[in-house]
């Protein structure tokens, strides 16, 4: 019985220490933004379009100054776009930390 106390004590004051270790790691990770969809330099014809990407940890990202939802690392939202050239600028921050991409893309909505 005092074994499996002794046991017991160490699984309990090595999960404990586990827990800064773990927060450490992911304030010591770099903060990086990628935009999967649209494709820097497409040509689209419809509008809105879908803009979504991932942050490597807890961030706020925006998209042309606006704040969109973040969810597992994950973001996506519709971006309206105007006819011709359009940037689209995705900015995550974190603590002190910013990381952007810029994309390019043309609307040239079908004439119908």
């Amino acid at each position: 019985m005092g074994n499996l106390f002794k046991l017991l004590g160490i699984s309990l004051v090595i999960s404990l220490l586990a827990l800064p270790i773990s927060a450490c790691m992911e304030s010591a990770m770099i903060l990086v933004v990628t935009v999967d969809t649209p494709q820097d330099g497409a040509t689209v014809d419809t509008s809105p379009l879908t803009v979504s990407g991932t942050v490597s940890k807890k961030a706020e990202v925006k998209i042309n100054d606006v704040v969109v939802p973040v969810k597992g690392g994950k973001f996506s939202t519709d971006f309206k776009l105007t006819e011709g050239s359009n940037v689209i600028n995705v900015v995550a921050t974190s603590d002190q930390e910013t990381a952007s991409k810029i994309v390019r893309i043309t609307y040239n909505p079908s004439k119908q």
